[in-house]
């Protein structure tokens, strides 16, 4: 047989699986190929870390949220006008041993002083921790807050506080200049913040006043570091789930969604089982995060932060991301998860896409239909 027979012989073969050679690699390409996917995910967590977006200063707390109790940390100074001012003897707290008894200071543990208006207090040490609370354990509401203003592309924290499951710690990288409404009467727990030009009768860096503010001034002013300030927010009682603007809508730059371990290891914070969505294509079913893997959101674009709401019962934020993400995966020890559409999914859920496929599949048989009869019409 010749060469030129063999050739001729072989020619139709080729024609034969040639469709296949073509069609294969793309079936291939299609399911590995991951598209920039745009996700929704819901989640509970115990830590929430972002960089906010957008170009303009954003508020995240509803306005004068009422508050039992705040504690500030990496703050510069704290100033109010005291009517009455009053310091508690430190070697005379009772630590409530008893049952039902809680720490306090008896009545001859107070002395007080008289300070000159403002009362300022300096929290130079980097260990500096204030402490308001309401002198009546059972009041429900001390002060309100309000006014926080983060700026663009700064980094805010939000994380349950470890052992008090309804308090809040917010981290702010914007300085602040904030002031507090207040009640008339609070303590306030002064750990290492040195009062300025006060003489203090009693020796010790942690010490406890009691003021009482005029009617006409009740407020607090507070002035962060240079790089923000820290506060842990207790909510009023029944006030927890109005802790936070709604609708919120605040446009992300980045979304971190990690806690570190006693031991320093990184580790999932969720509380629950995590659910991420496809707003764009709603035939994809949703996939479920479970609560000990570790979630990961990347190259983030239009992203936004839907909804925030502490739910102080299960000790969790509740919080609902939107936006297109190049990385979406979750993690379970070593082993990782690609949540990430691609162009199968395009092809297969958007009706867009799958007529363009159809119409591809169309023009490619139709094509080599014709090429086909042409190559016969030659011989």
């Amino acid at each position: 047989m010749s060469a030129t027979t063999r050739r001729r012989r072989s020619r139709p073969l080729l024609w034969l699986a040639l469709p296949t050679l073509v069609l294969l690699p793309l079936v291939w390409i299609s399911t590995v190929w991951h598209l920039p996917t745009r996700v929704q995910l819901d989640l509970k967590t115990a830590r929430l870390a972002f960089n906010l977006g957008g170009e303009k200063r954003r508020e995240i707390l509803n306005p004068s949220v009422p508050f039992s109790s705040l504690v500030i940390e990496d703050c510069k100074t704290v100033e109010l006008t005291v009517e009455k001012l009053e310091v508690a003897d430190p070697r005379q707290i009772v630590p409530g041993t008893e049952a039902g008894e809680t720490l306090h200071f008896p009545a001859a543990a107070w002395r007080e002083v008289r300070p000159t208006s403002p009362v300022k207090l300096s929290c130079r040490d980097p260990a500096a921790k204030l402490t308001l609370k309401h002198p009546d354990p059972a009041a429900a509401r001390l002060g309100l807050l309000d006014r926080i203003r983060f700026e663009p592309g700064s980094q805010v924290i939000l994380a349950i506080s470890p052992g008090q499951e309804s308090a809040l710690s917010v981290e702010i990288e914007t300085p602040q200049v904030l002031s507090l409404a207040l009640g008339r009467d609070l303590e306030l727990v002064a750990d290492f913040i040195e009062p300025v030009g006060i003489a203090v009768p009693f020796p010790g860096n942690l010490l406890t006043w009691k003021a009482r503010l005029p009617e006409a001034r009740r407020t607090l002013e507070i002035t962060s570091g240079e790089h923000g300030l820290v506060l842990i927010v207790t909510p009023a009682r029944g006030q927890a789930t109005e802790l936070f603007r709604d609708p919120l809508d605040l446009p992300v730059a980045s979304v971190e969604l990690l806690e570190e371990d006693l031991e320093g290891k990184l580790t999932s914070p969720l509380r629950a089982q995590a659910t991420l969505s496809y707003p764009d294509y709603l035939g994809v079913p949703a996939v479920t995060i479970e609560k000990d893997e570790a979630v990961g959101l990347g190259g983030l674009s239009q992203a936004r932060l839907r909804s925030l709401a502490l739910d102080a019962e299960k000790g969790a934020l509740r919080a609902r991301f939107d936006g297109i993400a190049e990385r979406a995966t979750s993690r379970a020890g070593e082993f990782a998860s690609d949540h990430r559409l691609t162009l199968y999914h395009a092809f297969r859920y958007s009706w867009r896409w799958g007529l363009i496929a159809v119409a591809a599949v169309w023009l490619f048989s139709t094509t080599w239909a014709v090429f086909g009869v042409w190559k016969k019409l030659q011989e």
